[in-house]
């Protein structure tokens, strides 16, 4: 954790940790109890996330709350002021990326992102990514700087739609059997199992996976595994018979039979295209 330096500079951690290129910067900061920032009227598209204490933002006459653990999004043009938690330290990260940088449809779906949302894993392993680059980097890391900010800037706005997603797409008994297709991917399925990892009846099931995924479990079970058969394929030089059996299926001959429904070609003429080579198997 950061600490606090003395005087006029108590807001500044005495270990500075930032990085940044013409269009994106990374920065930490502590404040101490009660601090402030702004009024100010914000540049960029800004992420900041409380990793202790908190913090109330006005944003343009609105209110908003950030605790510890989450992140706040702030986009360009808008008025905003600061207000630290009075009683305690508050340290926070953030990330600024100008808009100069941001796609049009990355700045629309900003306008549509919640205001505030959980720090997940991913967001933070980016966050701290860009404050890992040492100082003495210069121009040389400024393109990997720029990725790495607008990569945040997605990170949050995937987590968004993940968690709309979560709540009005998919119900609890289609997340408890996906999870445990994760878990379980390379071992014997049936329909029953999975109802009964799922908490519901197989003909339930049945109808969450139609009006959800537009196809039925079992046959999503083997498009999946198909998939991941054929990410093997490209990027390993294991045998056919290895991928189908790290894949769950029963025999060669089965994983063959679903790469041909799916992709028209067999496992080795497959392995052969990635690979720029040409193959006689069919």
């Amino acid at each position: 954790m950061a600490k606090t330096s003395h005087g006029g500079l108590k807001n500044i951690p005495i270990k500075i940790r930032a990085a940044n290129s013409a269009r994106v910067m990374f920065g930490d900061v502590v404040y101490a109890p009660g601090g402030t920032c702004g009024p100010r009227v914000q540049r960029d598209y800004q992420l900041v996330v409380l990793v202790e204490g908190r913090a109330t933002v006005d944003v343009a006459g609105v209110q908003r709350e950030i605790g510890a653990g989450q992140v706040g999004l702030f986009l360009p043009g808008r008025r905003e002021l600061f207000a630290f938690a009075p009683d305690r330290k508050s340290h926070h990260t953030w990330c600024a990326v100008h808009p100069s940088l941001v796609p049009a449809e990355v700045a629309e779906a900003c306008q549509r992102a919640a205001p505030v949302l959980p720090v997940t894993r991913r967001f933070e392993q980016l966050i701290e990514l860009g404050l890992s680059l040492p100082l003495t980097a210069g121009t040389q890391a400024h393109g990997l700087i720029d990725a790495l900010g607008l990569a945040a800037l997605q990170a949050y706005l995937f987590t968004d739609t993940r968690q709309e997603r979560r709540v009005t797409d998919e119900p609890d008994a289609l997340r408890r059997a996906l999870a445990w297709l994760g878990e379980a991917g390379h071992e014997t399925v049936d329909l029953p199992a999975l109802a009964r990892a799922a908490g519901v009846s197989p003909a339930q099931l049945v109808k969450l996976f139609k009006r959800h995924l537009g196809t039925t479990p079992i046959r999503y079970v083997w498009e999946t595994r198909t998939r991941r058969g054929m990410q093997l394929l490209r990027e390993t030089g294991l045998t056919v018979g290895e991928v189908a059996h790290r894949c769950g299926f029963q025999t060669p001959f089965h994983f063959s039979r679903w790469c041909k429904e799916l992709h028209g070609l067999a496992p080795r003429a497959l392995r052969a295209q990635a690979w720029g080579r040409t193959s006689s198997f069919s």
